[in-house]
Parts: structure tokens; C-alpha cells; sequence
């Protein structure tokens, strides 16, 4: 397959291959049982493997020929980059030539795992570092290929270590063990459902290093995926290495959850924040360069925007909390091409926003081919938004609330008439007894953040992406 902006030059550091190694019970009676790595790079994993087959093996009082021969026929490694395989290959034989051991032939394959047909395989253990590359990053070739062969990639948005997890799970032996180090965003995406699904009945465990940095200068939360085929237990042993907490969880109760698994204890409020407030995704233009504007300067009439003018009455505030973080005294406003009657909304013939505001329907032919580029909605027009969803809900105060929360959820206010373009905004139910004041103090508590931290899909070791749904689930007193 072709590959782009690949992630697999992320090498494991040592501290938690030898952890790895431990927890999956590599440790004694190795001598022929067989292992793969099928993302090898440099040998960062199968060099400390090597070293405890050859210990365990001189324990046993063998030869070094005997171990030469075992270690050609138990150890195995794929990796598509020729120069990290000759490199991986160096590495073990300098490991080899510190215990006396020469003229290994190592079957270290410079082939991808996942397009591999040269027969089967079947490994006792599985220990790896799958490529991090997320479906953006992938090529259409690459999309179709996962598409076609398998099960875990045949809907959405999925990334490629989901084929790696699933291709694994099936080169086990039918007592097999695997051990990987993966996105911790798989036990949350909603487009690894399927995989939640296909990995639940073997998981044993999880090691969870959210807030923790793994990988020097890389920004991504991770944990410990721990497997065993034929292993029938219905609970599995959930584990923050950062405190120290361990966890028995029904798988039962993983499943239960449609959306994303969760593994702590669930908060113990009483009131659903979605019972007495709206939560809405922003306004989705698909193309924010074409509507949002900051003029250098305005009249009375029109905003100025370079060579170009804006008439006023078609342009609203525009807020997000980027925009609302930054308290600059560079205005910005959104070109709001429909027309407002109250809280109802009216589409605009082309030919009447012309004549109505011919400035701005000039300004916005500069981006038109763009505009038709979109992947909107059937009946949006060009000069019109991408996405019509939340434009009826816009009309009232409102709370403004990122995707992404760091440490804890910053909250900005917007007026009736202020149009958020970014993260969600949040509206007062008609009927509710709480305010927004009073979200916004719920929002911004410490118990927020760590329902967040319960929820979210780590982004770095602070921050968390959240959903609309998790918000109107959130319980509090």
C-alpha cells in the first residue's frame, strides 16, 4: 500500500518495552515459543526480546547453536522501511555477540503486515507499537485496502491500527497473548466501535498513561492493550499507571455503552446538565475564510475588508472561544447570508441576495469555486453555510464551551444576536429553573473536569475532546 506522513518512526522507549514484556508474561520457559513484532523499526521491542529468549535459553543449559537455530525459527519481525529493517537486524546481532551467539538467520520480513500472504502465522506472543496513522493521513489507496480487508475499518473515519490490532488478534495461537501500545482515542472514537466490539471478548487489561508523556516531544495519550485468545473472563483489570489505581470492570459494563468505554467509577449526581440546557454544535460554514471578516475599517453603512466592502446589515458578531480567549480589539464578524424573521430563518434566492447586498455577494464570488467544493448539505447554496444545523437556536444568550477542555472548561458568553462559529454553544431550556449562570459555574467546576477526564478522548496530558452528548449527560448536584 502507499503510505504518507507514516508514524512509525515513533520508537518505544525502553522502560516500557521491559514493562510491556512483564505484564504479558514473557519472562521464563521462552525457548520455543514464538514471537512477532510486525512494526519493527530499529529493534526497540525485539531487541530486549532477543535478550530474554537468549537468557532463559542459557539457563537451560543449551548451546549456542541450538539458540542461533531456535531464535531463526521463534523470532519474527515485518517491517516496510529497508533501512530500519538492516538497522533492526545490526541491533540483534550486537545483542546476539554479547552472549557468544553468531550467524543467526533472522526472519525479519521487509514487507507490510497487513498485505503479508506468504502463509499463515500463528505467534504465542505479540508485543508491538503499532504505526500511528490516522484516516486523514491515509491515502485513498490505503482507505479502500483497510475498506476491503477488514472488519474493523468498513465504516467511518478509522486509523490504521485498527488493521494492525485486528491482523494481530488473528496470528495468535489459540492461547496467544498480545500486548500493544495504542491511540488511547480507541476506547472513545465512535468510529472504532466496531473494533471496541471486536477486542472485548479476549482484553484482559488496560494500562492507561493519559497525562502522562510517553513519547518525548510527541503529543499523544496512550495505553497498554492487553489480550489473550481464548481467555473467557467477563471482567478485565483497568490500571492509571500515573496513580497507581487498579479496577476489576464487568466487560458487560463496557458494552453497555454504545459510545465510548469508560472506565471509572460514574459520577454520583442526580441532575443531567441536557435536562434544563441546549447543547448545540456551532454554525459550520465548511469555509470560515469566506465568511469571516475583520475590517480595517467601517462607516456607517459597510465594513471594510482589503479592496473589498461589506454592507453591515448582512453581518453579525462572530464568536469563538479562540476569538473570545484572545480579548483582541480586532473585530471580527460573520457574513450571515439568510434572512432573519424572529427565530425563523428564510433562504435567500441567489438572485435576491445580489440586489439586496450586492457588495457582499461580490466579496463572496472570490471564493465561490471553494464554496461549491464543500461537501454541504443537499439544498445548501453556494454563498450559503455548509451545515443549517443549531441556525434556529441561535437567537438568545448564550454560553460558549471549546471541543477540547485543558485542565478546566473555559466558558465565554455571547449575546442574542452573536453567531459562534467554533466549539459548542450552549442555551438556556425555556422551562429550566437553572441559569446560565448557573452552567456556567457547573461548567467550570472541578468536578466537570474530571467527568472530562472520565469521557474525552486525550488530546495531550491536560486536555480532553468532548461531545455535545457528553455534555447533556454530565449529572451534577
Amino acid at each position: 500500500m502507499a503510505k504518507k506522513n507514516r508514524n512509525d518512526q515513533i520508537f518505544t522507549p525502553d522502560k516500557y518495552v521491559e514493562d510491556m514484556l512483564d505484564r504479558i508474561g514473557y519472562v521464563k520457559n521462552l525457548v520455543g515459543k514464538t514471537v512477532l513484532e510486525n512494526s519493527c523499526g530499529q529493534g526497540n521491542i525485539l531487541v530486549p526480546i532477543v535478550n530474554r529468549y537468549i537468557k532463559d535459553a542459557k539457563a537451560q543449559g543449551l548451546s549456542n547453536e541450538y539458540i542461533a537455530e531456535s531464535l531463526s525459527q521463534n523470532i519474527m519481525g515485518f517491517e516496510v522501511d529497508r533501512e530500519q529493517r538492516e538497522k533492526c537486524i545490526e541491533q540483534l546481532d550486537k545483542t546476539c555477540s554479547s552472549h557468544g551467539i553468531r550467524n543467526v538467520l533472522w526472519n525479519i520480513r521487509n514487507e507490510d503486515f497487513l498485505t503479508y500472504n506468504g502463509g499463515e502465522i500463528k505467534a504465542s506472543f505479540i508485543v508491538g507499537n503499532p504505526p500511528y496513522i490516522t484516516y486523514h493521513d491515509m491515502t485513498e489507496e490505503d482507505r479502500l485496502y483497510l475498506r476491503e480487508h477488514y472488519d474493523v475499518c468498513k465504516k467511518g473515519r478509522f486509523d490504521y491500527c485498527y488493521a494492525f490490532i485486528e491482523a494481530s488478534i488473528n496470528a495468535l495461537k489459540s492461547d496467544g497473548k498480545m500486548i500493544y501500545l495504542i491511540p488511547f482515542s480507541i476506547f472513545r472514537n465512535r468510529y472504532a466501535r466496531e473494533l471496541r466490539n471486536f477486542i472485548v471478548g479476549g482484553m484482559t487489561g488496560v494500562v492507561d498513561f493519559s497525562g502522562q508523556k510517553v513519547f518525548p516531544g510527541i503529543t499523544c495519550s496512550v495505553a497498554f492493550l492487553l489480550y489473550e485468545r481464548g481467555n473467557y473472563n467477563d471482567k478485565i483489570l483497568y490500571e492509571e499507571n500515573e496513580t497507581g489505581l487498579k479496577r476489576r470492570i464487568r466487560k458487560s459494563q463496557l458494552c453497555g455503552n454504545n459510545q465510548k468505554w469508560v472506565f471509572q467509577e460514574k459520577a454520583d449526581g442526580v441532575e443531567q446538565f441536557g435536562k434544563y440546557f441546549n447543547v448545540h454544535n456551532s454554525v459550520a460554514t465548511l469555509l470560515n475564510e469566506a465568511f469571516l471578516i475583520r475590517p480595517i475599517k467601517e462607516d456607517e453603512y459597510f465594513f471594510y475588508v482589503e479592496k473589498w466592502k461589506v454592507e453591515k446589515g448582512i453581518c453579525l458578531k462572530a464568536v469563538s472561544t479562540k476569538s473570545e480567549k484572545k480579548k483582541s480589539a480586532e473585530k471580527q464578524y460573520i457574513i450571515f447570508p439568510y434572512n432573519r424573521e424572529g427565530k425563523n430563518i428564510c433562504k435567500y434566492r441567489e438572485q435576491e441576495f445580489e440586489r439586496l447586498y450586492p457588495y457582499a455577494y461580490q466579496y463572496m464570488r472570490q471564493f465561490e469555486k471553494k464554496l461549491k467544493d464543500r461537501k454541504s448539505d443537499q439544498n445548501a447554496q453556494w454563498f450559503e453555510y455548509g451545515r443549517s444545523q443549531a441556525l434556529k437556536e441561535l437567537w438568545r444568550e448564550k454560553l460558549v464551551l471549546p471541543m477540547v477542555i485543558t485542565k478546566q472548561a473555559r466558558v465565554y458568553w455571547g449575546d442574542e444576536s452573536a453567531v459562534p462559529y467554533a466549539g459548542y454553544f450552549i442555551t438556556q431550556k425555556e422551562d429550566s429553573c437553572y441559569t446560565l449562570e448557573d452552567a456556567e459555574r457547573i461548567l467550570q467546576s472541578t468536578k466537570f473536569y474530571q467527568y472530562v477526564k472520565q469521557v474525552g478522548t486525550p488530546t495531550t496530558e491536560t486536555s480532553y475532546r468532548i461531545s455535545v452528548n457528553d455534555i447533556k449527560q454530565y449529572k451534577f448536584r
